[in-house]
């Protein structure tokens, strides 16, 4: 098969940065360094307490707690992206705001329904994109009992098995969240672009079936 033409390739690098709804500004801003985070000592675990579609639920009312929901919103972003509409809607409602999760959702549907239709003109069903998203990085820039902001820096793989070499998208997203409902839940999301090291130049660009087949194995810590 042929190689998938350049305008879905720079659609979908576009896309991919705005995943799980289109980057979005947090509702409050960051501060430009790190501060210290109130950390609050108990024994109960981090979180999740429980994990549906791969999306956690269940995150400590600390900063520990929040920096946590962060990584795992960020790790999910293809399952989100893969899911039906409806599916779509209840991922992204369980894990937002009362006030953002509409907001999220639209976006997340517009941008995604953008996808769809690349991907049709280039002979591609959507289900066969992969899609997958690594934290590598995170800190806590803010935090207190109610609101925490997190930047997560990650590294978003993204191909179609039998077009050519997959993408790599490295960003730094920032998560605002606040808690309510008794969990930390996203209330801003923004990424940005980068910083993103270059490939050694002996490198070989793998295929699409390889890189996913790696991606296949458990993560570090699971089963």
């Amino acid at each position: 098969m042929g190689h998938p033409p350049l305008r879905w390739i720079a659609a979908t690098a576009a896309l991919t940065l705005i995943v799980t709804g289109c980057s979005t500004s947090p509702r409050s801003t960051s501060p430009a360094s790190t501060t210290t985070a109130p950390v609050v000592v108990t024994s109960q675990p981090v979180g999740p307490a429980v994990v549906v579609d791969a999306v956690g639920h269940g995150w400590r009312r600390d900063d520990q707690g929040a920096r946590a929901a962060a990584v795992n919103a960020v790790s999910v972003t293809g399952e989100i992206a893969s899911a039906g509409f409806i599916t779509r809607d209840d991922l992204i409602e369980s894990i937002a705001s009362a006030d953002y999760a509409s907001e999220l959702a639209a976006m997340s549907s517009r941008q995604l329904d953008e996808l769809s239709l690349e991907l049709g003109e280039a002979g591609i069903a959507p289900s066969q994109l992969m899609w997958s998203e690594i934290p590598l990085r995170v800190r806590v820039v803010t935090a207190d009992r109610d609101h925490s902001v997190v930047e997560v820096w990650s590294v978003l793989v993204v191909g179609v098995p039998g077009h050519g070499a997959p993408r790599q998208i490295w960003r730094t997203v920032t998560v605002e969240l606040i808690w309510e409902r008794s969990d930390w839940r996203i209330d801003g999301w923004d990424a940005d672009a980068g910083p993103t090291p270059a490939l050694a130049a002996p490198a070989e660009v793998s295929a699409v079936e390889d890189v996913a087949g790696v991606l296949a194995w458990p993560a570090p810590g699971g089963s």
